[in-house]
C-alpha cells in the first residue's frame, strides 16, 4: 500500500507536465487557405497598410491599377480585413483576409479603378479605404 501512495504523487507531477507541453503547442494557429501568412511586424514603405493600435494606417491609400496592397497585422489581437460590399456583412465581399493573428499578412490585387471601403470583421469601427486609380 505504501508503495501505491508514493507512486501517486509522481503520477501526478507527470500527468501536470504533460497537459503543460500540451497547452504550449497550442499557441500560433493559422487558418488554413487564402493568402494570409505570417511575416515580421517590419512594414515597407508603399503599398502597405499597417494594422496597429485598432486602426489602419494609412486609414486611405491611393494606388494605381494593378497594384499589390498588403495589410500587415501589427496588433496583438487578431483583426480580419474585409470591403465593405455588403455593409459589415462579409458576403459578397470583393476582397477578405482570414483572421491575422499577430505579424501575419494579407494581399489582394487592385484590377479595376474605383474606391475600396474597407473594415475589421471583427472590429467594425476600424475603417479604411484603398483608391485605385
Amino acid at each position: 500500500m505504501r508503495l501505491q501512495k508514493r507512486s501517486i504523487p509522481g503520477v501526478t507531477l507527470l500527468l501536470i507536465l504533460v497537459i503543460a507541453v500540451g497547452f504550449a503547442g497550442c499557441t500560433g494557429y493559422q487558418p488554413s487557405g487564402g493568402t494570409s501568412t505570417p511575416q515580421q511586424t517590419s512594414v515597407p514603405s508603399g503599398n502597405t497598410v499597417a494594422i496597429k493600435n485598432f486602426a489602419f494606417s494609412p486609414p486611405t491609400l491611393t494606388v494605381a491599377k494593378g497594384t499589390t496592397v498588403t495589410w500587415v497585422n501589427q496588433d496583438a489581437p487578431e483583426h480580419q480585413v474585409v470591403n465593405d460590399a455588403t455593409g459589415t456583412s462579409a458576403e459578397g465581399a470583393i476582397f477578405r483576409s482570414n483572421l491575422l493573428p499577430s505579424g501575419a499578412s494579407y494581399s489582394f490585387i487592385f484590377t479595376a479603378p474605383g474606391t475600396y471601403p474597407y473594415h475589421c470583421l471583427i472590429h467594425p469601427s476600424m475603417k479604411g479605404t484603398i483608391i485605385v486609380t
